[in-house]
């Protein structure tokens, strides 16, 4: 009995030791003098973080607030949780015109409305949550920015025209490897200069997120501070899953620098950056450059294997700018199956540079070679070259259209089905559900385990025919 009287009443002291308090910025009374409460706020969210202890709320009011630090900690038992009000309107900033690089101005953040700050900085901090907060030019590195950090939790808000020095740019970012089972879920990033998203550390999860418009350009001073991707990824253990990513334009660039957009993006130039063991599952990629890039520099510079054990999965990459999915330079162990990739400017997916043990089944490859189709001919949409072919496999994919060039490896594709429809919903609006009687229903691998819901054997493609969570993009599709 005794077993379970014991976290009960543990319970019970930790729910009582907590308190809510309130910062009201606006409110032409508070102080931080203040006790902290509805009718006596405190008028900074620096004071309230320095306050509270583990268990403990902080409300924030709508208004305007600087950049705030924390280097203190809840528990594993007691997160500490500062929080907006409510969640942030994002109406008052017009995400259909196109930011002209030649002509920037201030983005002001509604304050009336919103608890809006200039971003957060943690260092060394844990078991902290960060929700409802609109985060809009920012004095420091990047609009939320992890260092040895452990348990952080960054949902639901507002970053947009971030507008950093030059180096300092990125909306979520960690820049060591020392940050751990970080939750950053539910939040929206639009035209944030330079990374969207840096996953840099151990396990973490990054999930429903809305990363769109990303530039390389201060939409306020018309700088160039460099960077453009939507999400880079090192480290090892992370889950990234049901993000919408999309709508990275040229002409909301720095003039003239040559941007190199990716949704996805990993690499190992420089020492201590690495990536393994990573899932890219369920994600919606649309209008970007390339959808994902991978490169390991780290095995011909430091003869270390740095970029592996990689699974991308049920993801749809629609209108890449270039080829979708380019995996070289000794990124081995890439798994990339039940994909939909359509309508990429180049060729689909590509293996090379001595990128061995690629497994590329399942996916439907639909409409891409746009630039081959506007030339008279269409190359094929996948491919491995020669030396990454030990250890790979390439089988019972979907390429909608046949193809002569290049000359079909016997050793791939012995299964896959060439030159048919795959009869999606409706792809004109980026619906790639299958349709009753597609032939890529019960005709993926049958090594693979059929999702729950499915028919015999697994399909070809992201969604599973009858499968469960196959609705997932919808929301994504009306925006």
């Amino acid at each position: 009995m005794k077993n379970f009287l014991i976290p009960a009443v543990l319970l019970i002291t930790l729910e009582l030791s907590a308190a809510t308090f309130y910062v009201n910025g606006s409110n032409a009374g508070a102080k931080d003098s203040n006790p902290g409460t509805a009718d006596s706020p405190w008028l900074t969210i620096q004071h309230g973080i320095d306050t509270v202890k583990p268990g403990d709320t902080v409300i924030v009011l709508p208004g305007s607030y600087g950049r705030i630090n924390i280097k203190r900690s809840g528990t594993k038992d007691a997160f500490i949780t500062i929080k907006g009000s409510s969640v942030p309107v994002q109406k008052h900033v017009d995400k259909v015109k196109i930011f002209d690089p030649l002509k920037p101005h201030a983005f002001p953040g509604a304050v009336k409305e919103n608890a809006v700050t200039k971003g957060f900085e943690f260092t060394g901090a844990a078991f902290i949550k960060v929700e409802n907060f609109e985060i809009t030019a920012v004095s420091g590195r990047g609009g939320i920015f992890l260092k040895k950090t452990e348990a952080i939790e960054i949902t639901g808000n507002f970053l947009h025209d971030l507008n950093p020095s030059k180096g300092n740019f990125g909306g979520i970012k960690a820049d060591s490897q020392d940050n751990k089972n970080i939750l950053v879920k539910g939040n929206t990033l639009f035209r944030c200069a330079g990374i969207g998203i840096n996953i840099t550390g151990q396990d973490w999860i990054v999930e429903g997120n809305e990363v769109s418009r990303g530039t390389n350009c201060n939409t306020e001073t018309g700088e160039n501070v460099g960077g453009e991707d939507a999400v880079r990824v090192f480290g090892t253990g992370h889950i990234i899953r049901y993000n919408f990513l999309h709508d990275f334009l040229d002409e909301e660039q720095f003039p003239k620098s040559n941007p190199h957009m990716d949704a996805f993006q990993v690499f190992s130039d420089n020492p201590g950056q690495y990536a393994s063991n990573i899932l890219i599952e369920k994600n919606y990629c649309l209008n970007i450059g390339q959808m994902l890039m991978g490169s390991d520099s780290a095995e011909t510079k430091r003869n270390e294997n740095g970029i592996h054990h990689f699974i991308i999965k049920n993801n749809v990459f629609r209108r890449a700018h270039a080829y979708a999915i380019i995996i070289g330079r000794g990124c081995d162990n890439f798994t990339f199956i039940n994909n939909v990739v359509t309508d990429s400017v180049y060729g689909a997916v590509t293996v090379n540079g001595n990128s061995p043990k690629a497994v590329i089944a399942n996916n439907i490859f639909y409409n891409n070679c746009m630039a081959g189709a506007k030339r008279g001919g269409r190359s094929g949409q996948a491919g491995i070259d020669a030396s990454s072919k030990p250890g790979s496999i390439m089988d019972y994919n979907l390429h909608n259209f046949d193809y002569t060039y290049p000359k079909k490896d016997p050793d791939f594709d012995k299964h896959s089905l060439f030159g048919v429809d795959p009869k999606f919903v409706d792809p004109e609006k980026g619906d790639y559900r299958l349709q009753e009687g597609s032939p890529a229903i019960d005709k993926g691998d049958p090594s693979f385990s059929v999702p729950e819901g499915g028919g015999k054997r697994i399909d070809i493609g992201a969604f599973e025919y009858g499968g469960k969570d196959n609705d997932w993009f919808l929301k994504y599709i009306q925006k």
